[in-house]
């Protein structure tokens, strides 16, 4: 999507030729809204499809991973790739 490419066989990243690293976690989270780029991805999604059906963390906690998430891939870059839609989930969009 735009600069940004992702490697599932090695689980690596990079946005505009920059290698960009990710935890486990993070990658699993932006390998998710890849697959379902351009379609509003929600947090219980998220929390189903990365921790499992009976995660009982933080209610925080994607918001906490997205954030980081942005600041790897958003933070340096005039053009945002996730995005929030308040009060619904999230969207990885050109």
């Amino acid at each position: 999507i735009s600069d940004l490419t992702l490697d599932p066989l090695t689980q690596t990243a990079t946005r505009a030729g920059k290698k960009i690293s990710l935890t486990t976690k993070d990658f699993r989270i932006l390998y998710y809204l890849i697959n379902h780029q351009d379609r509003i991805v929600t947090r219980q999604m998220l929390k189903e499809h990365i921790w499992g059906y009976y995660f009982l963390g933080k209610s925080n906690v994607i918001d906490v991973y997205i954030n980081r998430l942005r600041n790897k891939i958003d933070k340096n870059f005039d053009k945002k790739l996730i995005q929030t839609i308040k009060g619904v989930g999230y969207i990885l969009k050109e």
